[in-house]
């Protein structure tokens, strides 16, 4: 049976540094999320606190409402999977994945048939003789999943497990993460700096900035509505200016942009994704005079760098993504052509 959990102002400090700094979020049972950030963050300190690992310089951890503080690791119903498999090179795959049930004594025939069990449960039927030096990245994790699963675990941690394998593979394991939290409907945590497998593999995304807990929500939030700068720019969008809400119009320095209905949220910045942007040669209600300057390929796309003049001085550098068959030269008047209701008002600087 799966449990839920709560993070309450969590701080913790390695002498002066303080590396993280009153993060408060819950999960409900059953959920996979991602704690998403880059390098330093603090996201594998949060994890290594939930596991008990590590001690919190103060606030609280709890598991289905039970406070976990002072609860040793071992005592802890969670399993961790690492970023290294960390398999034991001189024991077979099969005593690597029975490893724990082994020191708790248990009867060998039970532990056997566990053992082919989860072998089965993680796709490597057969591999109970082999030996980790025998497998691909792929199948070590996959190992390292079935041995943390053996216990029956109610939280499954799992600490960048798959930034060590190509990207085909990568692809292919967080599916099978997936697979396996749907089976099993444990609670999951998936610590990864990669935004694309966050969004792909989570119910909700916990992103982090500097020890701060910038969002916690949905995936597709992140990019519809995010909640600061650092979010949008994290999240790939180019286009973050500032500038004063008025009802239903958010005013820039280049001009005033509709947004269709009034936001329910307040802020001084205005988001404007490149992809939700498109460029005309005919002016409209919902269009920007603009010049486009410079443009590259971006994968399949090409990103078009567009000059807006300000209504003072100076001038401001508006990003479309559009189609690879666009055809645009340099100084080439144009009009970026937006949608009022994919604007949205970000409610925090940063």
């Amino acid at each position: 049976m799966s449990s839920g959990l709560r993070v309450e102002n969590v701080q913790k400090s390695f002498g002066s540094t303080d590396v993280l700094k009153g993060v408060n979020f819950e999960i409900p049972s059953g959920q996979l999320v991602s704690i998403l950030g880059s390098s330093g963050c603090g996201k594998t300190t949060l994890l290594r606190i939930i596991a008990g690992l590590e001690t919190s310089s103060s606030g609280h951890i709890y598991f289905d409402g039970e406070i976990q503080d002072d609860i040793k690791v071992e005592k802890r119903e969670i399993a961790m999977v690492f970023q290294k498999a960390l398999l034991f090179p001189n024991m077979t795959i099969g005593e690597n994945i029975s490893f724990s049930l082994r020191v708790l004594k248990n009867p060998p025939k039970d532990i056997d048939k566990r053992v082919d069990e989860m072998l089965k449960f993680v796709k490597l039927p057969g591999f109970a003789a082999r030996r980790p030096g025998e497998l691909s990245g792929g199948q070590e994790q996959r190992v390292s999943l079935a041995r943390a699963l053996m216990r029956n675990p109610k939280f499954l941690l799992l600490d960048e497990p798959l930034s060590a394998l190509d990207a085909n593979l990568r692809v292919e394991m967080r599916n099978f993460i997936r697979e396996i939290h749907d089976s099993l409907s444990m609670t999951t945590l998936f610590v990864t700096h990669d935004q694309e497998e966050a969004m792909a593999i989570a119910d909700k995304i916990a992103f982090m900035d500097s020890g701060v807990l910038e969002q916690f929500s949905a995936p597709s939030s992140f990019i519809s509505s995010p909640e600061s700068r650092k979010v949008a720019k994290f999240f790939g969008c180019l286009n973050v200016f500032p500038g004063k809400l008025e009802g239903n119009s958010f005013i820039t320095n280049f001009g005033t942009l509709s947004l269709g209905d009034k936001p329910d949220n307040q802020g001084s910045l205005v988001a404007l994704r490149q992809e939700d942007l498109s460029l005309s040669t005919t002016k409209s209600a919902f269009s920007i005079s603009a010049t486009v300057k410079s443009w590259n390929y971006v994968g399949s796309r090409i990103s078009v760098a567009c000059e807006v003049s300000n209504n003072g001085n100076g001038s401001t550098t508006v990003f479309v993504e559009t189609d690879r068959f666009s055809n645009y030269a340099e100084n080439e008047k144009i009009e970026i052509t937006y949608d009022p209701s994919r604007i949205h008002v970000v409610s925090r600087d940063n």
